[in-house]
């Protein structure tokens, strides 16, 4: 059984994560673990990628794991399209909301009072990118396309996701699962293009992934009923466009000059 899971690392993680975080959702039921669990949960796929890694291939895996949270050195091109482009496809989401009139900027959260702790949104992101991007992707690029690998991982962190938007009582549960699933695999293509060109760096993926979330609370101006399709339909106008320009490697090539 052991030589079983050390030579099927993937399927071994991918169990890991899914045991971890909806064990966490479960336990979030019991009052004295209402609040703090749940919160946990959202590292369980750092924790199954560190288990895994040590497990399978020992502390040297660990460390290359954990080093590509400390790949910065990418081009200031990279830092602009995962800071931005989030807030981008939101403002795009926004501007399509007003032209239908279900959107109403007085609706958006005050954003000062918790400026302060933005901070975490980026760690919760860490704790999923390590093991999304980290430990998952890499191994599924291996003998896959970059389009099916990342529609493979979308389809998996759709599923890891279900007990949020299925059962009651969740941060999630108002959200119908079609336009949630599109979104996340949409997402899927855009982190794999972004992985693939800087140097798989899982910072450049926790980057994008925490602007992301932060560029929700805009669809705070959106009206409830709305707000899920704008967003799975921008997403997946822009995976896309980037589809479209990058190839179904989600690496633009440099060209090479013609000789005569």
């Amino acid at each position: 059984m052991t030589n079983f899971l050390r030579s099927h690392p993937l399927l071994l993680y991918f169990g890991l994560a899914f045991a971890l975080f909806w064990a966490c959702i479960g336990l979030g039921y019991l009052d004295r673990f209402h609040f703090w669990v749940p919160i946990l949960g959202a590292f369980a796929p750092a924790v199954a990628a560190i288990v895994v890694s040590g497990f399978t291939a020992g502390e040297r895996e660990v460390r290359a794991l954990l080093s590509r949270l400390g790949e910065w050195r990418v081009g200031v091109g990279w830092y602009l399209v995962v800071l931005c482009l989030p807030f981008a496809q939101d403002l795009f989401a926004a501007g399509l909301a007003s032209l239908r009139g279900v959107f109403s900027a007085a609706r958006i959260p005050p954003v000062l009072p918790v400026l302060p702790a933005m901070w975490v949104v980026f760690l919760f992101a860490a704790g999923e990118e390590l093991g999304w991007r980290g430990f998952a992707l890499p191994r599924l690029l291996v003998s896959r396309t970059a389009v099916a690998a990342s529609l493979i991982l979308g389809a998996v962190h759709t599923a890891w996701h279900w007990p949020v938007i299925l059962l009651p009582h969740q941060y999630l549960s108002d959200v119908p699962l079609l336009p949630w699933s599109v979104f996340v695999l949409s997402e899927a293509i855009i982190f794999t293009w972004i992985f693939q060109n800087t140097r798989h760096s899982v910072l450049m993926a926790t980057l994008y992934h925490g602007s992301s979330n932060l560029g929700m609370i805009l669809y705070g101006g959106i009206d409830r009923a709305w707000a899920p399709w704008f967003k799975c339909s921008t997403s997946a106008l822009v995976a896309l466009c980037v589809l479209t320009w990058a190839g179904p490697n989600l690496k633009r090539e440099p060209s090479r000059p013609t000789t005569g």
